[in-house]
């Protein structure tokens, strides 16, 4: 053993002279080097190896550079690369707090994600079962500090054990000096075999590793890097991929254990020491010749071990661990070799994004082991109408793309979102709860749209968007002007916030009449944008956009205190006496039990009655009911707020949840009143709330009345309320103040 590490030591010096005689012209560069593998291995006294170097060592010959490397731990490496010490740090993970101390290169390595182990009598599976457990972590590890902030936000305190290495984090699983450690994928998939340790389903943090330089240093070192390796992943037979395939896929003899020769070579002289003295150290020779055999088995049990490691990083890298279909690099990979193939040919092939509608609201609702459930189920549905050759991956969250290859002509592709859409009309079981899922699908086609890998998919991805801005549930072809769309909607948003906090927001109230004596007894307040570039904008032109960012919060809070306001002061001036002021709340205001908290503050800011106010929510509640919704339902009322259930009829109804939730109204959609009494469909849809509704002694609100015929139906059928156009458009609060306190006249107002 000691004549094995001289000569190793002996190898690695003859190595760095060589390398410096022959360079002695070349630029100089020191590379840091720290235990990694399978992307950097940096064995005492063996030259460095793995990924991270086989790629440097490619670019340094063809730069010119001379390569010195400094192996260190890794937390002396960061302060090292901070002061300058060294040039460059291999197998860096990128984040967002590194980059403002360190230059990273564009192009990066390899994707990689934190994973957490536990020990084999250590009950965790998920998060929350950290809570007040032991965990190994990795000094300085961005997976290590990830899963700190992650445990931050889920409140479950534990106690970190801090080690140095990822080996020492299992060290610490094994010896039960914690109950569970995070690692990164590519270590555990190489390297946490033993029988005491068991993954959990715990992944997150994905990073992506890169080459890190000083801040201050020259870029061309960087940039060298990124020309280089980005022309190498272009070619899937580049030494890239070679690398790739050496140390994540293949099982080559270099992995034998390095002292596999040192053993033959030791059996080889026992050997001829055994012939020599073969009587007397016979018992020697069966005693070596079985402590052999044990380290042939032992070596055999390594080799198996590393190739089932190898198949589960392989199965880790490209495929999604919950559906079990290719991920994102597996989908990038099948889409780069088929676009290859169809180079030179006059084939075509449609790209379809495909984006699962509300899925957020199954998850807010139901939990996300439902929202897991549902997209296993969702996928197992899409790939059942595919056809063999079509490719399908989850591409992230609620995201699938496919692949459909040999069409002939655009309408091939439209067949094929037809399919995957009728898949998915069907309710899916969760449980004890049936679920209804639809999806919104972009369609990109090649070589009609784009050429290129990137364009395609933002090109689809574009269309995607287009169709869930048209309501989801549907599939749309890419158009050029969707790219203008995207742009605008961007714009929209920044706008829209620029807008909040200019004051260019307003209030229109709409009437609510009593039918029988044209008495106004409440308004609806309506918000509008008084744009100073494009004038009065309807909430249409941005309320979706406002759902999809979460502005919709702040807007709906905005809008809650503006209107009580208005009220109060028409109640000081004697103007709107028993009146009530109905908004409009969207389901994402419950989320944290916000709702309860802003309408607390905006009744006590301006001083009205909670009895004065009526919060109009929409059957999408449904969708998200929980003990936290029903619980802020059930404060709101409790504080004396009239509650609303606006659109009936148009979405999820549940007679079930209309008989417990503590709803005072129900208002009947305008798609409904519209149509009466002329569509026999929906006069009975309305006598049927009507009745429904007294049954449930409910009062009733109808809007849309925009004909005498549809006020005289509505109030000969028991509707004590409505609004609508007959009555009055939504006017600003000082034409509407002179309306208040006498009777309308329908049709003039």
């Amino acid at each position: 053993m000691v004549f094995r590490i001289f000569l190793q030591a002996g190898l690695f010096w003859l190595a760095s002279c060589s390398l410096a005689w022959a360079a002695q012209d070349s630029i100089p560069v020191r590379v840091g080097v720290f235990e990694n593998s399978p992307i950097v291995t940096a064995a005492p006294g063996a030259l460095p190896e793995g990924i991270a170097i086989d790629m440097i060592r490619w670019v340094a010959e063809r730069e010119g550079w001379q390569i010195t490397y400094v192996p260190d731990s890794f937390d002396n490496l960061v302060e090292r690369l901070d002061k300058g010490d060294i040039d460059l740090l291999v197998g860096f993970a990128y984040s967002d707090e590194r980059a403002k101390r360190f230059q990273f290169s564009q192009q990066s390595l390899l994707g990689n994600w934190g994973m957490v182990f536990r020990h084999a009598q250590a009950d965790i599976n998920s998060l929350p079962d950290l809570k007040g457990k032991r965990i190994a972590l990795m000094r300085s590890s961005t997976h290590g500090q990830a899963l700190v902030a992650l445990l931050t936000q889920f409140d479950a305190p534990f106690t970190p054990v801090y080690v140095d290495t990822y080996p020492q984090v299992l060290e610490a699983i094994v010896e039960r000096r914690a109950d569970a450690g995070a690692v990164n994928r590519v270590f555990a998939a190489l390297h946490a075999h033993h029988p005491d340790v068991v993954v959990t389903s715990i992944v997150f943090n994905p990073v992506f590793v890169h080459y890190a330089a000083p801040k201050g240093a020259n870029p061309a070192l960087l940039a060298a890097l990124d020309r280089h390796l980005a022309a190498l992943k272009a070619d899937p037979q580049s030494a890239y991929y070679d690398s790739l395939r050496h140390w994540l896929e293949a099982t080559p003899g270099n992995r034998v254990p390095n002292w596999l020769p040192w053993t033959a070579a030791a059996a080889g002289s026992l050997l001829v020491l055994v012939l020599v003295v073969a009587g007397f150290l016979r018992y020697q020779v069966q005693r070596q010749t079985g402590e052999l055999q044990r380290r042939a088995d032992q070596l055999q049990s390594e080799i198996e071990q590393r190739e089932q490691a190898q198949a589960h990083l392989n199965q880790l890298a490209y495929f999604d661990g919950l559906t079990k279909l290719p991920n994102r690099e597996g989908f990038r990979t099948a889409l780069h070799q088929t676009l290859t193939g169809l180079q030179g040919t006059d084939e075509r092939l449609a790209l379809l994004f495909i984006d699962v509608d509300r899925l957020k609201n199954i998850n807010d609702g139901l939990g996300h082991g439902a929202g897991d459930l549902l997209l296993q189920q969702i996928a197992i549905r899409l790939q059942s109408v595919l056809r063999a050759h079509d490719h399908l991956s989850r591409f992230g969250g609620d995201e699938f793309v496919v692949i459909v290859s040999e069409i002939g002509a655009s309408s091939d592709a439209e067949l094929v979102a037809t399919r995957l859409l009728q898949s998915l009309a069907m309710p899916i079981d969760i449980g004890a709860t049936q679920i209804y899922s639809s999806a919104s699908i972009g369609i990109a086609l090649y070589p009609d749209d784009a050429t290129s890998m990137e364009t395609l998919l933002k090109h689809a991805d574009t269309a995607m968007y287009q169709a869930k801005e048209q309501g989801g549930n549907r599939s749309l072809f890419y158009q050029a002007q969707q790219t203008e769309r995207v742009v605008e909607r961007l714009t929209l948003d920044t706008r829209l916030r620029q807008a909040l906090e200019r004051d260019e927001l307003l209030l229109h109230y709409q009437p609510i009449v009593e039918l029988g004596s044209r008495r106004i007894v409440g308004v609806e307040a309506l918000l509008r944008w008084n744009d100073p570039d494009r004038g009065m904008v309807m909430p249409g032109a941005f309320i979706s956009a406002a759902e999809d960012t979460g502005l919709i919060v702040p807007l709906g809070e905005w809008v809650l205190e503006a209107g009580c306001a208005q009220l109060r002061d028409w109640q000081k001036r004697g103007m709107a006496d028993g009146m009530t002021l109905a908004v409009n709340v969207s389901t994402r205001q419950f989320e944290g039990r916000r709702l309860v908290k802003s309408v607390e503050q905006s009744l006590s800011r301006t001083g009205l009655a909670p009895e004065f106010l009526e919060l109009e929510i929409t059957e999408n509640v449904m969708l998200i009911m929980n003990d936290e919704v029903r619980s802020s339902l059930d404060s709101l009322r409790g504080m004396g707020v009239r509650l609303s259930l606006d659109d009936f009829g148009t979405g999820y109804s549940s007679l079930s949840y209309l008989k417990q939730l503590p709803f005072h109204t129900l208002k009947i959609d305008q798609s409904f009143v519209s149509k009466i009494p002329g569509q026999a469909g929906d006069t009975q849809i309305v006598t049927t709330i009507l009745a429904l509704a007294k049954g449930l002694e409910l009062e009733v609100v109808a809007e849309g009345i925009e004909t005498q015929v549809q006020y005289d139906f509505l109030r000969e059928h028991g509707c004590e309320f409505g609004q609508g156009y007959l009555m009055s458009r939504p006017q600003p609060a000082d034409v509407l103040a002179a309306m208040l306190g006498r009777p309308l006249v329908a049709g003039i107002a």
